[in-house]
């Protein structure tokens, strides 16, 4: 009995050293094309809160920048519009950033992952939109997308 006692007591002791590896992860959501004039849609703010729920499903410690708009779509891999919230980031500790940009009219959607540590790409990935028949179902693929980012932390 004092043997079985011990093993649980030696078990119990080695996962609770172990370490749990969570990635904290900024985002910033870029709605572009959008005409200055316009509510905000909410199939921008869709995506927002897909990145929020699924990073912190993951087990991810997650934050983010306010929905930004811009008239036209950015030529720069990483959008000079993003500095700002970026260095946010790396003054908050964060271990990566994520810009999302949402094109209107349309529904594609790019997902730039970058390492604030080093400010490399280390993933991109384009999401080609439909019309969505229902938001909810939307939502469901815009989860699935996400997901597809969240393999790429470590």
């Amino acid at each position: 009995m004092m043997k079985k006692t011990f093993i649980v007591g030696l078990c119990i002791c080695i996962f609770a050293v172990s370490p749990i590896s969570a990635a904290a992860v900024s985002f910033l959501v870029i709605e572009a094309g959008q005409p200055e004039g316009n509510a905000a849609k909410q199939y921008a703010s869709a995506w927002e809160n897909g990145l929020l729920e699924t990073f912190f499903e993951s087990g991810h410690i997650v934050s983010n920048a306010p929905l930004l708009r811009l008239a036209e779509k950015p030529t720069h891999n990483f959008p000079d519009e993003a500095e700002l919230d970026f260095r946010l980031a790396q003054e908050g500790g964060m271990d990566y950033f994520i810009v999302t940009i949402v094109e209107h009219p349309g529904f594609n959607v790019s997902l730039r992952l970058f390492s604030t540590k080093s400010r490399l790409l280390i993933e991109e990935y384009t999401y080609t939109g439909k019309t969505p028949n229902t938001m909810k179902k939307e939502y469901e693929h815009i989860k699935t997308a996400v997901r597809v980012m969240t393999a790429y932390l470590r």
